[in-house]
């Protein structure tokens, strides 16, 4: 087995080219970095570099071997920061995102409930859809999402959890002709004009799917990312609002006007999203269990 301080040497000497560099910025010998890799040669049978009086060639074997340092170091380098993560006394981090159409419901729980139990934690959040989100956690800008739940068949390196449902609901003035109906079919919204969520949204993509299979013209006045905007379009302009909702979870803004469902409910499942290979801090995953927790005591 590879001794990991040789190896750390030898990356030394890849990246300054020359011995004398490497030693000053590792705070070594040089023989002590000639010993290394001459042992390294021997393991391995090959020439991994050769020298000059200007500076250090690396052989065809080094080049090859060099790629494999770099990804055991790089391991290494993760594996060391998982470890602070998970330690007692270090301060707690997490990178979170979550959908806005949940965030008067789920924020209080977080940072009221959740790091009143974690003292020591500390969570940065990011307000969005879910596109925005899954762009975010695949360029590794957030460490988890909660939100509506992507398509598992484009985005195969993402970790789903489920916690719940959320259902797409209408939102109308009380004197719409619309809001006499217990439920409402979706093929008497052609002619009506919606405030949509926004286009990156969870909602925008599930009901563009539900007019386009019916053939039906999808009328948007406006995308929305605040709920209390699509609130004053709805009360100011006779509008109809298009919302998700949590079961349990109350929608803010909307006690003076009407909720309802389509005629055939339509449904998508909710929770949490992370990238496969990316480690999530132990932080991420209390919060999973607490908000889980939480959602279970929720009445229906």
């Amino acid at each position: 087995m590879f001794n990991l301080r040789h190896l750390q040497y030898l990356d030394a000497v890849y990246q300054y080219k020359n011995f004398t560099q490497a030693a000053d910025a590792i705070f070594v010998s040089q023989p002590a970095i000639s010993t290394a890799i001459s042992t390294l040669e021997s393991e391995l049978g090959v020439k991994l570099i050769v020298r000059s009086s200007k500076n250090v060639i690396f052989t065809y074997e080094g080049e090859e071997f060099m790629k494999w340092v770099h990804k055991i170091l790089g391991l290494c380098t993760e594996t060391e920061n998982a470890m602070k993560d998970l330690a007692d006394s270090a301060e707690r981090q997490l990178k979170l995102g979550m959908s806005y159409a949940f965030m008067d419901a789920m924020a209080p729980m977080v940072f009221s409930d959740f790091l009143g139990r974690h003292p020591k934690a500390h969570i940065l959040l990011d307000e969005g859809s879910m596109n925005r989100h899954l762009e975010m956690i695949e360029k590794e800008q957030l460490d988890l999402a909660y939100n509506g739940f992507p398509d598992m068949d484009e985005h195969q390196d993402i970790e789903l959890i489920p916690i719940s449902k959320a259902e797409i609901r209408l939102v109308l003035h009380p004197e719409h002709p619309l809001a006499s109906l217990d439920s409402i079919p979706i093929e008497l919204l052609g002619n009506e004009q919606l405030v949509m969520m926004d286009a990156q949204s969870k909602v925008k993509e599930v009901m563009s799917k539900e007019f386009e299979t019916r053939n039906i013209p999808m009328n948007i006045a406006l995308n929305y990312t605040q709920i209390l905007c699509m609130v004053g379009m709805v009360k100011s302009c006779r509008y109809i609002g298009i919302i998700s909702e949590a079961a349990g979870h109350k929608i803010p803004g909307c006690d003076d006007l009407v909720l309802r469902s389509f005629k055939e409910p339509v449904f998508f499942d909710l929770g949490f999203f992370f990238k496969k290979d990316r480690y999530l801090p132990k932080l991420g995953w209390d919060l999973i269990k607490f908000l889980k927790d939480a959602e279970n005591n929720i009445p229906a």
